[in-house]
């Protein structure tokens, strides 16, 4: 029989507690980044603006809806422009494929949150600095019912208070990782759920690497939602002669050094037309460098939209990254890469340990590219170290997450290691 899981229910203030650590957290945020006079500037504006939401929070609750439903799986997404790129399609197809009533919506902003009276009375006293968040919060739980939340948004200073409400009623906060936790976002800092699902080892050394963390969490190696044996594709031959070069978010696209590094690439395309040179743009870019660039080489091609990064990779034999999450996929489709980038920006992917030194010349660039075609094979194998590195479970990584919130949803414990938080 499995170990059952235990959840010890919240005690007496709480929910108190959990402000004041709250603000003792982001008080260090603002000073690993700012002077003692503009983190205090910044700290009174913030709890000025939290102070706001909670007073109008605090007079709402006399209009808020009682409405109340059950289901096994809420998922929160992190905004509403997040659900229509359909990022998690596979594994709530799954879910709901195995007969688990799975609801899935987003986390509203505050100003959404008072409009909509989205409010329940938190079952203990709050700050009115953080009622807002709490009363939000309690409202998502009772309104919901659900017998284990899915979080997706990082950094959320609603999710502490997400878990006080679940765990009054026995049940799990789950945060699940979009992304490798490599980039130094302080939104990464927020660690305050049950369990923390994670792609691999590398995402939890650099956790603990982290000198700010806030809550502690049972960090399980998960292997990716997003990844399935789709990827477990057929070594390509060097002769396809294809190179599928890997897009950066359009924050990324505006700043100088990416800039210069999608120059290099459509430079390096325009001296090569004997290679097929396809882009696989971000899920939030519409490329319109890329789209430029494609209707003055007919040997570019800006994918559609509805082409997956599967078979993107399925169609490449070589993988150039500049800095996005995918080379972990396209390593894992045993595809070669290449790291490129013209910027300053630090290689948090380890990618020179693995492919070689950073490329930022394009004579450089056409010396790596013809050593992988003469080295094809040797160059799959550091593909394959590493997809490792990064990533539990290989292609079987939405199959084990499913497994994984199926135990819970049954009160099983899960294998975890704990993530203490570095403010108490």
């Amino acid at each position: 029989m499995a170990e059952p899981i235990r959840i010890d229910p919240p005690a007496e203030g709480a929910w108190a507690r959990k402000a004041r650590m709250l603000d003792r957290y982001r008080w260090r945020v603002l000073r690993e980044r700012h002077a003692w006079p503009g983190a205090a500037l910044r700290f009174g504006r913030e709890a000025l603006l939290d102070l706001i939401f909670g007073i109008r929070a605090h007079l709402g609750l006399s209009k808020a809806s009682r409405e109340s439903e059950s289901c096994d799986f809420l998922l929160l997404q992190g905004a509403p422009k997040v659900i229509p790129l359909q990022r998690k399609k596979h594994l709530i197809a799954a879910l709901r494929g195995a007969g688990h009533h799975l609801v899935e919506i987003a986390q509203e902003d505050p100003q959404a949150v008072i409009a909509g009276h989205l409010l329940a009375r938190p079952p203990q006293l709050v700050p009115l600095r953080y009622f807002g968040y709490a009363a939000y919060a309690e409202w998502l739980v009772e309104r919901h019912g659900p017998r284990l939340l899915i979080n997706d948004r990082n950094g959320s200073l609603c999710s502490p208070f997400l878990r006080l409400s679940l765990n009054r009623r026995g049940r799990p906060l789950v945060h699940l990782a979009h992304a490798t936790t490599l980039e130094s976002s302080r939104r990464l800092g927020m660690t305050d759920y049950d369990y923390y699902f994670l792609f691999g080892q590398s995402s939890l050394d650099a956790l603990r690497e982290r000198p700010l963390r806030f809550g502690g969490t049972q960090a399980v190696l998960s292997g990716s939602h997003m990844v399935d044996r789709a990827y477990d594709l057929p070594p390509a031959e060097a002769a396809l002669r294809t190179l599928l070069i890997l897009g950066v978010g359009p924050d990324k696209e505006k700043e100088a050094g990416y800039r210069r590094t999608y120059a290099l690439l459509r430079d390096w395309a325009a001296d090569n037309p004997h290679y097929r040179v396809l882009v696989k743009a971000h899920p939030r870019s519409q490329v319109p460098f890329w789209q430029e660039a494609a209707a003055q080489h007919a040997h570019i091609e800006v994918l559609p939209a509805g082409c997956s990064l599967a078979e993107a990779l399925g169609r490449a034999s070589v993988v150039v990254n500049i800095m996005s999450n995918a080379v972990v996929e396209a390593a894992l489709a045993r595809r070669p890469v290449i790291y490129v980038n013209a910027g300053d920006d630090r290689d948090i992917f380890a990618q020179e340990r693995f492919f070689g030194g950073r490329i930022d010349s394009l004579s450089a660039l056409t010396q790596r590219v013809a050593w992988i075609e003469g080295h094809y094979l040797p160059s799959l194998e550091k593909a394959r170290e590493f997809a490792e590195y990064h990533l539990a479970h290989g292609v079987c990584g939405m199959e084990q997450t499913i497994r994984l919130l199926e135990r819970l949803l049954r009160a099983e414990a899960v294998p975890g290691q704990p993530l203490d938080g570095a403010v108490s």
